[in-house]
């Protein structure tokens, strides 16, 4: 079964390299397909928000001749494949169905995987991959996930399976804003990441209606994900290796591009378990996250602590949650922000460059970020045979940064501004 060779995209063209210079235009052409070959795209998780946006996106392009929409409620499905057009039909699907899923995927050039929460999904997902031999990209997000993913590298590389695993926005972006950092230095120590999330009163959409995830039982995955980031220990990556903290127990107090101070807890991502394999020699590697208003922490907190405890799950966490906050916006709504609002994350590098002590910064130069842009972009890489590396692969591995990031930021619903897409700062440090 491991030794299957994935379905060929069809008719097979020589594959590209991903190398690219770091001064290539926003207006780069896009990726496009030859005449006549076209692939076959499976959307596993196809009816949730980013699953149908980056569905429609890929449908748009010459090399996508059919494109599945698969998820739990067929009814959702076929409505979102009746949005897409022609090239989409619809399939019932449970992510966590690891051998049907294996089954159907045997058809198809590529897997592309938004379905939640990553926690449960992310490991039968990448197994069906490697089972039925067909190419993977999902959003996945969770640490513990990922490390048994991981486990799945020598059994993809056998099978000639690509999977590229957390291209989205946090992992995803994050980990290519990181890597850049990195790459800005002779040798980098630490990297840091911080993100920050304004959820004021404007903002509200956001959060999701719990009435309607209660009427649908549709829990948001994005929400449990992020609960499960912050329950119980955490694992970062401190003094040269991986460490389990608590993430409330460990704030730190970052400074963001404008002068603004937030409080930022250290988060079960991805990025403190794949980008020291990548770095050797780094010490450190975190990333931490802030809810805007601050006192939003004190309830993602008070939620986190039931899930530790065994009182509560991610998905009745999340609705109780979002109950507190509907049921009392001025308590948990109300408060200056004082963060940039036109982008949401900064990566920090520190370590020598030229033999000097320097802390290297960079953040997005405008509204650009998101989830859809880099998952879009690298399901397009992958068909069109510009990723040469087989087995389970992060962002950093797979992608040159500058060059993915900026076709992501023109995948995506923002837009760069003319310019720079990125705003950076350097400080000697003593």
């Amino acid at each position: 079964m491991h030794g299957r060779r994935p379905a060929p995209l069809r008719p097979r063209a020589d594959r590209l390299s991903d190398g690219a210079s770091r001064g290539s235009s926003y207006f780069a052409p896009a990726l496009d397909a030859p005449r006549g070959r076209t692939t076959r795209v499976l959307a596993v998780g196809g009816t949730g928000r980013i699953g149908r946006v980056s569905s429609k996106l890929l449908a748009r392009r010459e090399i996508v001749s059919e494109i599945c929409i698969a998820g739990r409620d067929l009814g959702l499905a076929r409505r979102t494949a009746g949005e897409i057009g022609s090239k989409a039909s619809a399939l019932e699907l449970d992510a966590t169905d690891e051998e049907r899923l294996a089954s159907v995927a045997r058809g198809y050039d590529l897997i592309v995987s938004t379905a939640g929460p990553d926690f449960r999904v992310a490991l039968p997902v990448a197994k069906a991959a490697v089972a039925a031999g067909v190419h993977l990209c999902d959003i996945a997000a969770d640490g513990p996930a990922l490390q048994k993913v991981l486990s799945l590298d020598a059994k993809a590389k056998e099978a000639n399976v690509s999977i590229v695993t957390g291209i989205g926005h946090v992992p995803g972006v994050a980990n290519l804003l990181m890597q850049y950092a990195a790459n800005q230095l002779d040798k980098a120590t630490d990297l840091q990441l911080c993100v920050w999330w304004d959820l004021s009163r404007d903002r509200a959409a956001l959060f999701g209606n719990p009435e309607e995830m209660k009427r649908t039982g549709r829990i948001n995955a994005s929400w449990q994900q992020v609960l499960a980031w912050v329950s119980g220990r955490v694992r970062t990556y401190r003094g040269g290796r991986l460490v389990a903290v608590d993430p409330f127990e460990n704030p730190q107090e970052v400074r963001l591009p404008g002068g603004a101070m937030v409080t930022a807890t250290p988060i079960g991502s991805t990025e403190p378990i794949t980008l020291p394999r990548r770095n050797r020699g780094l010490k450190s590697v975190s990333v931490l996250m802030a809810f805007l208003p601050r006192q939003l922490n004190d309830l993602l907190r008070e939620r986190a602590r039931e899930i530790a405890g065994g009182r509560s799950d991610p998905s009745k966490a999340t609705v109780a949650l979002l109950d507190a906050i509907t049921a009392d916006p001025d308590r948990w709504l109300k408060g200056q922000v004082g963060a940039p609002s036109d982008f949401g994350m900064m990566a920090t590098a520190s370590g020598t460059k030229d033999r000097r002590k320097i802390r290297y910064s960079c953040w997005p130069a405008g509204p650009w970020e998101s989830t859809v842009g880099p998952l879009t972009v690298a399901a397009l890489r992958i068909l069109h045979g510009k990723v040469r590396d087989r087995g389970v692969l992060p962002p950093e591995a797979a992608f040159e940064p500058l060059r993915f990031l900026e076709e992501a930021a023109r995948a995506g619903p923002g837009r760069p501004g003319p310019g720079r897409l990125l705003t950076e700062s350097r400080e000697s440090l003593k």
